[in-house]
């Protein structure tokens, strides 16, 4: 019931955001964009969205690699096309990760699997927050208004690195030091500890941080250049490719706030405040948060592919499991 109450919730905050968004938009700009885009272009950005996908699938491998997981790259770009499909279409209900946990976890055991899971998703979100971060230090400020959204966002890398390295270095001692609070509290931090003892596995190899940092700072300077060309073909806009590069590892990074259904409003009203400054239209930046957020869901199709060729018991037992 919780599960359907948040969703509902996050349908209303997306529905707001779309509203706010769309009454200030010239919608027939909007269609003209997208009605005289290059078929070339359109192609190149579809591949440089689903080759980012199979790069993140692949680095998910390495992680559960590390942690003792061993799957065929097969597998894994199996299983990771189909969380991403369960998250676009059932995301209150079965859910890519539980679907990942369960299918893998039945061979591998399900602790390790979602410990994986967890380090690779604090990986992703914690490696971009750093990128975002750095470039925002570096990289040409063109207004005022990127202070806020600068300071924001080196909080969020601050916070989320030194979350990984409690992955891979531990607290020294949790359920020690909460003994003086019960046994219940001794034993929610020995199953935390437990935890993060599998994570540790991979956060604490040094090369897994690195392929992991490659593989952001690999998707996202592309993507930027997927962005600029673009502004260029579309706009008088011509940003500078890392002030661009803040703004495209900020709006990604901020969708991940659980308020709306899979960042469904909240990106596109990002891609627009953030790209403002430098004087990039609302159209143009709603055309293009729109567009990648199209190729997702064309990857979700390849998902959808992978997911019913599963047998119908397994399909039927993870959506049992994800309603407990």
């Amino acid at each position: 019931m919780r599960k359907q109450l948040t969703f509902f919730a996050q349908c209303l905050v997306s529905i707001a955001l779309l509203y706010l968004l769309l009454r200030g938009l010239d919608l027939p700009a909007l269609r003209s964009l997208f009605a005289t885009m290059p078929l070339w272009f359109y192609l190149m950005s579809l591949a440089v969205v689903l080759g980012g996908q199979a790069l993140y699938a692949w680095r998910w491998r390495q992680v559960l690699a590390a942690s003792g997981v061993r799957v065929t790259a097969g597998t894994a770009m199996q299983q990771y096309f189909i969380g991403i499909f369960l998250n676009n279409f059932f995301p209150s209900t079965v859910g890519g990760d539980m679907a990942k946990v369960y299918y893998l976890g039945r061979a591998h055991g399900y602790r390790p699997i979602a410990a994986s899971i967890v380090l690779d998703r604090l990986l992703s979100i914690g490696l971009l927050a750093v990128l975002a971060t750095a470039v925002y230090w570096i990289a040409p400020d063109p207004s005022p208004q990127f202070a806020a959204p600068r300071a924001f966002v080196t909080a969020i890398a601050a916070s989320l690195v030194v979350g990984l390295v409690l992955a891979a270095r531990g607290t020294g001692g949790l359920p020690r030091r909460l003994s003086r609070f019960g046994s219940v509290a001794v034993g929610l931090a020995e199953r935390a500890q437990r935890f993060r003892h599998d994570m540790a596995a991979a956060a604490g190899r040094p090369r897994i941080v690195f392929q992991s940092a490659a593989v952001v700072a690999t998707y996202f300077f592309v993507l930027t250049a997927v962005y600029r060309a673009f502004l260029l073909l579309n706009t008088a806009a011509h940003p500078h490719y890392l002030t661009l590069l803040t703004a495209v590892t900020t709006a990604s990074l901020l969708s991940n706030i659980p308020i709306s259904v899979n960042g469904l409003g909240l990106r596109e009203q990002l891609h627009a405040i953030l790209l403002q400054p430098l004087r990039v239209s609302r159209e143009a930046a709603v055309a293009i948060s729109l567009l990648i957020f199209a190729h997702s869901l064309i990857s979700s199709l390849l998902g959808m592919v992978f997911w019913l060729r599963l047998p119908a018991n397994v399909k039927s037992e993870v959506a049992t499991a994800a309603e407990r």
